[in-house]
Order: C-alpha cells, then structure tokens, then sequence
C-alpha cells in the first residue's frame, strides 16, 4: 500500500509519469501514485510489514504484481536516461 490519490489504481510499468506535478488524468495509473507527498517519495508499506518512503522514480522499479517488469521502459534497467523524466522529476534520485 502506498500514498495514492485512487484506491483502485493499478500502475502498470510502461506508463508513463505525470507530465507535471499534480498531472493526473484517466489513463497511465501510476500517474494516482506519483505525487510528491515527502520530499520526493511516497510512504509505502509492504508485505513483510516493513514501511518506508519510496521514491517517486523507485516506483517504476517495485513488484506491484507477479507480471509487473521491474525493469520496464521508465527504469535505469530499461534503459531511461535522467533526461527522459519530465522536467519536474529531473531533480528526483533515479533508480
């Protein structure tokens, strides 16, 4: 679980980011979880108990499922450069 703004977002891992803080929209729901709500992540909690912040770029590179890709188009595995994320991001640690 994580700090979303819709309780029946399923991200998946080729949508894209938000193109400007606070941009949401209906398509691309990892867009409902990556609002910057503490300086620069999100809380998170997980499985095995254990919470913490998670980074707005990290979000990309979770296992939100048993088929999410980890290393989809938006992580550094699947080849993003710094440069790709919207201006808004650039300043976010990449993963």
């Amino acid at each position: 679980m994580l700090d979303c703004i819709y309780d029946s977002a399923r991200p998946h891992y080729s949508n894209e980011p938000p193109e400007y803080e606070g941009g949401f929209g209906f398509t691309a729901e990892m867009k409902y979880f990556c609002i910057d709500r503490h300086n620069g992540g999100v809380n998170g909690i997980f499985m095995d108990w254990s919470i913490r912040k998670v980074g707005l770029k990290e979000l990309w590179t979770l296992r939100w499922s048993k088929t999410y890709r980890t290393t989809g188009p938006w992580t550094i595995a699947g080849g993003i450069r710094p440069e790709d994320w919207p201006p808004w991001m650039h300043r976010y640690k990449d993963y």
